[in-house]
């Protein structure tokens, strides 16, 4: 096991993954990282830091090699933490665990050695006193930043690992407030086969489960109508989904058939597209603010 060193601006819990400036940067981090290797984080003494965290050891981290986008996770402070509209810290590597130091020491307390440029863009390995007298100090651990949504189902993809979105049904409060937390999908579907041009809306924990459930009830094979997402968006909570659902049956309102008000007609697929990224800014922006 090895323990680095990295310069930040900040630390702050939950604690998400080790960000780089630039792709070269994490790839070195890459080459050097080993499992179970620590990088412990150190903040600058610049005025973009806190200045009650410049200079002090605020926390550590054990990475993986597992490459991934910071803003899969984070949540940009301001317009500081951007240049020329782009994230300066746009490269990460997934965290596996995260400790902070309570005493915050100062980094001059474990090393009387100047770092380079590299503790400030990529990862410094510490010789065996300075990780002695940094191990020394206790070590409080701290919850981790989730992915978002997308990017948990984008991983389980790349792994080859099955993704269970939908969480177990439960009659029990705390298991509805866990599933309105669970990661849910506002969908559209075209009803096809109906007398005039139509549309489901509604969300789903899976919206491709929820199109069986619809196909199999119908059984278009036999003549029946059948449903076919035409839009869906992966939220990564079902009170978003819910939200999206609801702005766009608003939208509609007029349009809603009154036998089912999820099923909207008299609207062309243009309309849709268009009622669908306006709805999808709004609920982003909603949710955000």
């Amino acid at each position: 096991m090895t323990l680095f060193i990295t310069k930040v601006w900040g630390f702050g819990t939950p604690v998400g993954p080790l960000q780089f400036s630039l792709s070269g940067w994490r790839e070195n981090a890459r080459k050097k990282l080993r499992p179970g290797d620590q990088v412990a984080l150190v903040g600058t003494v610049g005025e973009e830091t806190p200045p009650e965290m410049r200079g002090r050891i605020l926390g550590v981290m054990a990475p993986t090699t597992e490459p991934v986008m910071s803003l899969d996770f984070v949540k940009p402070r301001g317009t500081s933490d951007f240049v020329d509209g782009e994230y300066k810290w746009p490269y990460a590597l997934m965290n596996l665990q995260a400790w902070s130091l309570p005493d915050r020491p100062l980094l001059t307390q474990i090393s009387d050695r100047k770092f380079s440029m590299d503790s400030a863009q990529g990862i410094v390995e510490l010789t065996p006193e300075e990780e002695r007298r940094l191990r020394a100090f206790r070590w409080q651990e701290e919850p981790l930043l989730q992915p978002t949504a997308q990017t948990q189902q984008r991983m389980a993809k790349k792994h080859g690992t099955s993704k269970k979105v939908a969480p177990p049904p439960t009659t029990q409060r705390t298991g509805i407030m866990h599933m309105r937390r669970a990661p849910a999908h506002t969908y559209a579907m075209r009803i096809v086969g109906a007398k005039e041009l139509a549309f489901k809306i509604g969300w789903a924990f899976d919206f491709n489960q929820r199109a069986d459930q619809f196909n199999h009830a119908s059984m278009p094979s036999l003549g029946g109508l059948e449903y076919l997402p035409v839009w869906h968006h992966l939220w990564d909570t079902a009170r978003l989904a819910y939200q999206m659902e609801q702005r766009l049956l608003t939208h509609f309102a007029r349009h809603r058939n009154t036998s089912n008000h999820e099923i909207v007609t008299g609207v062309s697929k243009e309309q849709l597209d268009a009622a669908w990224k306006t709805c999808f800014l709004l609920n982003q922006q909603g949710h955000k603010g």
